[in-house]
């Protein structure tokens, strides 16, 4: 079966940047270059480890979502994204177009919005899909075609989940996770859940 790889550009990207926080790189006349870096490393190391014949980065866009239509406070209390950070994003993009990497991103919608709908695409069953991402909601998504492909490190090895791997970690089924994060909460989107209800707790509740 044909794998089509999936890209979190922008989870990638902020792991890159944090991972090298403390000891930033910077060009002789102090421009930022760790996100450039470490997301480029990251995403030559899978074309090379797996080789897809199918690949795309998926970004975010900075204008607000239907989910800030719906609660004006999601995401209110994330830190708004470093100066530093900003000013990669522009090199990042003209790499990816330099080198033919095909990048999808549509206004009003999250990376994730449109990772769903690629997935869910009855044409998309054909082929297996791998997404890219340290993201915990996308895991939703896992099937017996959807895997999310969290890369690793020298810390910790590359995670492949499928269905039994989600179960494992949070001790539910994929698509009882969006269940699971409204129970427990998620305060890096500031979505409140329910007061002493924690990750094991919603497990066992659902």
């Amino acid at each position: 079966m044909e794998k089509l790889y999936l890209v979190d550009g922008m989870a990638m990207i902020y792991r890159a940047h944090f991972a090298m926080i403390r000891n930033p790189l910077l060009t002789s006349d102090g421009r930022h270059t760790s996100a450039i870096f470490g997301f480029f490393n990251s995403l030559f190391k899978l074309i090379i480890d797996e080789n897809p014949k199918y690949l795309v980065v998926v970004m975010d866009s900075k204008e607000p979502t239907f989910r800030h239509e719906i609660y004006p406070e999601y995401k209110a209390t994330r830190e708004k994204m470093p100066e530093e950070l900003i000013e990669q994003l522009a090199p990042i993009y003209q790499i990816l177009d330099s080198a033919g990497i095909a990048m999808i991103r549509k206004p009003g919608f999250e990376a994730d919005d449109i990772i769903g709908t690629i997935v869910s695409d009855k044409q998309a069953n054909s082929i297996e899909s791998y997404i890219i991402t340290g993201d915990k909601d996308l895991m939703q998504l896992v099937d017996n075609s959807t895997f999310v492909y969290t890369p690793g490190n020298r810390f910790k090895p590359t995670m492949i989940y499928d269905t039994e791997k989600v179960i494992e970690k949070w001790g539910v089924k994929p698509t009882k996770i969006p269940e699971l994060l409204a129970l427990m909460g998620d305060t890096s989107d500031n979505i409140p859940g329910v007061e002493g209800v924690g990750s094991k707790t919603a497990a066992k509740l659902l």
